[in-house]
């Protein structure tokens, strides 16, 4: 039986022996063993990534900015986790809202990210973020998030000349008066209960800075299609906190050199320190790219999103211009002058910003699936670069030279109809 010696903590004195490393294994799940202890000095931030998906945010932080994070992921699709993991990156295959953010193993935590499915808000699903009612109860939820980590403010003093510092005058915050399961609940009655996934980034958000005095900041990615009565109700409980900034911005990362349009919303957040919100916008202009420099095609290729049917935008675009957004479809599109020509793995996920070769893993399905959901790549790298005070702009440049001047298609490759 393998043993670990523990060095001690402040904070959990019972780690100051020699355990079994099955019973650490046991303390720390589904968490490291490693996140059970301080990190050595130059060891990178602790993060955790609630719904992290196949990889694309991570990508952009590693192979973009060229930054070291010791990021967990959590997510539910065994598929996209294979995928993360596949490519490098760590995942817990579960449901967030099984997991309690005040677990001993997040001591140490710096920074979560969240980028929650966003179905229930855009016209990709049936919207029903955008019900009032919904609306309504998701904005509850956040207030039960605030009181079921923070708590609330007792005003009443144990005497006339009590002061507020006296230890027997319940005068502050009273802590947490219900438990996390308690709102997320909630979301049972929501008409889709996806809308209340969003409010995991409160719920983390609070429970990890009222639990852990290190823990210092958020980002969050969502469709830009979320009703700014959401975004003010998640921004007014962060500032409520003492957040000193949270800032929520609308990127589209075709502006950033990326070969597809993918507008999104984000929100960077800092506990103790002022955000620079220019920082997501780069010094010059970064030229556009088309799909067809991106993928190596000729000129006049359209793309046939739709076959026969006809909508108000069309069912064709064409490569001679940015893609449009990617999604899942992209398994069924083909070039119009030729049905039989359809986009292979490698192409699709390199109109949002992937090396070809990255190791997508399940059915064709699936793997459009993963690549229409992930967070593009060259945004990670914009925002977490921003958000973390690092430069971003000459290592997104030179990535996308890289990976668009040597793309190749490759037609053994291409998705079956």
């Amino acid at each position: 039986m393998s043993t670990i010696t523990l060095a001690p903590t402040d904070d959990f004195p019972w780690l100051t022996e020699t355990w079994p490393q099955e019973d650490l294994e046991a303390v720390a799940a589904p968490w490291p063993v490693r996140w059970l202890f301080p990190p050595e000095p130059g060891d990178p931030d602790r993060v955790v990534y609630g719904f992290s998906g196949s990889g694309g945010l991570e990508v952009g932080i590693r192979d973009v900015l060229g930054h070291d994070l010791d990021i967990v992921g959590i997510e539910i699709n065994k598929d996209a986790a294979a995928t993360a993991v596949k490519a490098g990156f760590q995942r817990i295959v579960v449901d967030i809202r099984t997991l309690d953010p005040r677990h001993p193993a997040l001591r140490w935590t710096r920074g979560l990210l969240i980028t929650a499915p966003c179905q229930c808000w855009t016209v990709a699903g049936k919207r029903a973020g955008l019900d009032p009612h919904n609306q309504q109860i998701f904005l509850d939820m956040l207030t039960c998030a605030w009181e079921a980590t923070i708590g609330v403010w007792e005003e009443d003093q144990c005497t006339e000349d009590c002061s507020s510092d006296c230890p027997d005058c319940p005068y502050g915050w009273s802590g947490p008066i219900y438990g996390i399961d308690e709102v997320r609940a909630m979301a049972e009655d929501l008409t889709d209960d996806r809308i209340g996934l969003l409010a995991e980034v409160v719920i983390w958000g609070l429970a990890l800075s009222a639990t852990w005095d290190g823990f210092s900041w958020v980002a969050m990615e969502q469709s830009s299609a979320l009703p700014e009565v959401i975004i003010d109700g998640i921004r007014s409980e962060f500032r409520c906190a003492d957040w000193l900034s949270v800032d929520f911005q609308v990127l589209d990362a075709v502006e950033y050199g990326l070969a597809s349009r993918r507008k999104r919303v984000f929100m960077l957040a800092a506990r103790h320190r002022f955000l620079d919100a220019a920082r997501t916008k780069p010094v010059s202009e970064i030229p556009t790219t088309t799909a067809a420099q991106a993928l190596g095609w000729p000129e006049g290729i359209r793309v046939n999103t739709r076959g026969v049917r006809k909508t108000a935008g069309g069912n064709c675009w064409s490569a001679d211009k940015p893609a449009i957004a990617i999604t899942s479809k992209i398994r069924g599109w083909y070039w119009e002058h030729d049905k039989d020509r359809r986009f292979s793995l490698d192409e699709a996920a390199l109109l949002n910003g992937f090396r070809p070769g990255y190791p997508w893993t399940g059915s064709r399905s699936s793997c459009t699936q993963q690549i229409g959901d992930v967070v593009a790549p060259p945004m990670g790298a914009v925002v977490i670069g921003a958000l973390l005070s690092r430069p971003w702009e000459e290592r997104l440049r030179q990535y996308l030279a890289e990976i668009y001047n040597h793309a190749s298609a490759r037609p053994e490759h291409a998705l079956a109809a």
